[in-house]
């Protein structure tokens, strides 16, 4: 799978090597989270590719034109959930397994927020300021991103639940927790991810080098804190959550 998504461009090389790496951690915990890891990547890759032009387009200002996955972007993703998946297989204790599915419910949730809200979202507006903001800059939120999170969460809950012994009724709460981590996201990159700024356009972006052809500059938020930092610490929000709100419940 990894080899297929290096040679239809969704992954780079080594971003090949590390999704092959968090798919052995999958297999290894049991064939069922190996086929998870799998559709969730499935699902994830297609929805980028939706309508990939109009978003481009929209988001120009902001981000930089698509490109393959790299292994930072895969492991930010993927790397919580591989490790406690074995830990819960190793252990049997189903807390891990609930941490698991809570941080790819969370990377399922920050996905589908993002590319349906750049899609058909419409202005988004900055979570904590209220602002409009370009499409395409962290901390932006719409009501179709919001719905789209929603629907990205509990897609993980359904088709895992049964992998920790749960019922369909623990979907909903690992629905949520998905929820956390992508609202968890949105907060972090509004508040302390590197914001960037074009000395030529005065526009916020996230680009180093604008659409323009200016060399950006930093002008808030922490520099270390890129945007793969800000994805792996929503998927820790979202295991997290998924502890607190749906073991309890098995």
């Amino acid at each position: 799978m990894a080899l297929a998504a290096h040679r239809t461009g969704s992954l780079s090389r080594r971003g090949a090597i590390a999704a092959w790496g968090v798919g052995t951690m999958a297999v290894l915990a049991g064939w069922g989270w190996g086929a998870l890891l799998i559709a969730w990547f499935v699902a994830s890759a297609a929805l980028t590719r939706f309508g990939a032009s109009v978003k481009q387009a929209r988001s120009a200002s902001a981000l930089p034109p698509p490109a393959p996955r790299t292994a930072r972007q895969v492991l930010a993703n993927g790397a919580i959930f591989g490790l406690a998946a074995v830990s819960h297989t190793v252990t049997g204790q189903p807390w891990w397994g609930v941490a698991a599915l809570g941080a790819l419910a969370a990377a399922a949730a920050d996905t589908w927020a993002t590319e349906l809200g750049m899609l058909w979202g419409g202005q988004p507006r900055g979570i904590l300021s209220g602002r409009p903001l370009d499409v395409g800059l962290s901390g932006g939120v719409t009501p179709v991103g919001f719905a789209g999170s929603l629907a990205g969460g509990l897609a993980v809950g359904v088709a895992g639940a049964g992998l920790v012994g749960g019922e369909l009724a623990l979907a909903p709460w690992l629905g949520l927790a998905g929820v956390a981590g992508s609202i968890g996201d949105s907060v972090l990159g509004a508040s302390v991810q590197a914001q960037r700024r074009c000395p030529n356009c005065q526009r916020a972006t996230e680009r180093v080098l604008h659409h323009c052809g200016a060399a950006t500059e930093l002008r808030g938020g922490l520099a270390w804190m890129t945007n793969d930092t800000v994805n792996l610490l929503c998927t820790l929000v979202g295991a997290s959550a998924a502890v607190v709100l749906a073991a309890p419940r098995l």
